[in-house]
């Protein structure tokens, strides 16, 4: 946000300065000027920091955590920083920002990040972050843990080869700038990632640790998980609790199973689903499509299996392909039981690459295993899954059935999806995804299940009325109106914003 222009000789000069007397431009640092008159100065350098950096010191190039993190570090007084290297040191102050220049070699072992700009190049990075400064410590450097996780993310993304040449390199830079200790520090860590020593209690970074395990997960997703928890962790929801009856869980289950089919396109009527679940018929030659209505509610049906919750992350993932391989059991294709051999993706929305799904779910076991059971865990664990993408297909399916097992083991009513409220549903998941907008998810699985105990279960034919009534099986932009207003009158949780 917000247009620049510099000053760079005299005639563009003058005309800068004239366009500031006519009002179209202002000025905000020596040489620098904008158009947008009404954007904040320090907004503008802010934004345009590389640029402002490479005019301010043409013979400057970043250094430390900026040359890692390639972006200002907030600093006091409402002021960002930015560290380089030039020919000699100074301190800079523009509006909103402050570039910290230090005396040393410009001009050897960098690399090129803007067509006007240079960074140190990444070994020495490296050495230069894991140098001890008395002063800014922890703003002209990154910590040393966040060192190991760099480090990790090349020898899980690139190999040993890739890290054994940042070594090589490093150990060279070392020697001609003096940077000896920073060397060895660096020389620990990735011996202790490449196992070349006994020593790997050397590592402080959990990623790292991982990655040492082969057990490589995705840092953001953990991240996402954490704050989820937090946020489920200041959730007080309504207690809807279930008393097991055979022939009301039996309807129940049959619906779960058949919504929950809808949402991922294994579209029957409702006629169909109940010869499919009920008489074990095939519906017009599509095989696997009634096998996957049918093994879902085999599943979801089994009060013995879906009560089973797990009490390690071992034994979670054990569940998640035992479950699998029984619902995607007529899907050859698809693995039924493996976790996903390629990465996948929906839309836009990359999922947990193939190689972390093991080892993602181990760290968000952990998170999972600190909350509440009932909602608080059935939430998380729902979106933990579908999150992940642990399988080639059935995630969504799976995702559900793990919701739902926690809901049971709770004797709490399960949560049912119904077609109508579909839209809504995947709109909330994404929600959690790309804004980590909790309130959103958690409101709509409150009312999904709000509205799941408000139907007749005990009844099957009472049961079908009711959800036909509502308009629960149609399409969203047909029943929503209606079913909207049956909502209205469920009794929900008060959400903290």
């Amino acid at each position: 946000m917000g247009n620049i222009y510099f000053s760079v000789n005299k005639k563009s000069a003058n005309s800068l300065s004239a366009a500031v007397k006519s009002g179209k431009l202002k000025r905000i640092y020596r040489g620098i000027y904008t158009p947008d008159l009404d954007i904040p100065d320090s907004e503008i350098i802010r934004t345009n920091w590389m640029k402002v950096a490479a005019y301010i010191v043409p013979d400057g190039i970043l250094c430390c955590r900026t040359a890692l993190d390639c972006r200002p570090y907030p600093y006091k007084d409402n002021n960002s920083v930015v560290f380089m290297v030039g020919g000699y040191g100074r301190s800079i102050q523009l509006p909103g920002l402050i570039l910290k220049i230090y005396e040393g070699d410009n001009s050897n072992f960098v690399e090129r990040i803007h067509p006007d700009l240079l960074r140190t190049d990444q070994p020495r990075t490296f050495l230069e972050n894991l140098s001890a400064t008395r002063s800014l410590r922890g703003i002209k450097t990154v910590s040393r843990e966040e060192i190991e996780i760099q480090l990790a993310r090349i020898l899980h993304n690139r190999g040993e080869v890739a890290l054994n040449d940042l070594r090589d390199k490093a150990r060279e830079i070392s020697e001609k700038l003096d940077l000896k200790k920073e060397f060895s520090i660096l020389n620990s860590i990735i011996s202790a990632l490449l196992s070349t020593h006994t020593d790997n209690n050397s590592l402080t970074s959990g990623y790292a640790k991982a990655i040492l395990r082969k057990e490589p997960f995705d840092t953001n997703r953990i991240k996402l998980f954490a704050d989820l928890s937090t946020y489920l962790q200041r959730c007080d929801f309504v207690a809807r609790k279930y008393n097991y009856d055979r022939t009301s869980f039996k309807n129940l289950s049959f619906f779960e199973a058949y919504f929950s089919n809808y949402i991922e396109g294994t579209k029957f009527i409702i006629d169909e689903a109940e010869e499919i679940v009920f008489s074990g018929k095939i519906i017009n030659n599509r095989h696997q499509d009634s096998h996957d209505v049918l093994s879902n509610f085999m599943i979801s049906n089994d009060f013995f299996e879906i009560s089973k919750t797990p009490n390690s992350a071992k034994e979670l993932i054990e569940l998640l392909q035992y479950r699998h391989s029984i619902l995607m059991g007529q899907r050859p294709e698809v693995g039924p039981g493996q976790f996903k051999a390629k990465d996948n993706k929906a839309g836009n929305t990359y999922f947990v690459k193939n190689k972390d799904v093991v080892g993602t779910l181990m760290q968000a076991f952990d998170i999972y295993a600190a909350l509440n059971e009932g909602m608080h865990r059935a939430l998380f664990i729902h979106f933990v899954v579908s999150e992940i993408h642990p399988f080639n297909d059935g995630n969504g399916r799976i995702s559900r059935i793990m919701l739902n097992s926690e809901l049971v083991k709770n004797q709490d009513y399960k949560i049912i999806i119904p077609n109508v409220y579909r839209e809504s549903y995947m709109n909330a998941l994404r929600s959690v995804t790309r804004d980590s907008y909790f309130l959103a998810y958690c409101r709509m699985m409150d009312i999904a299940q709000a509205y799941t105990a408000s139907v007749p279960w005990f009844d099957y034919g009472y049961a079908r009325d009711t959800l036909e009534k509502n308009h629960a099986d149609q399409q969203e932009d047909e029943g929503l109106p209606f079913f909207n207003r049956v909502l209205q009158k469920l009794w929900l949780t008060e959400f903290p914003v």
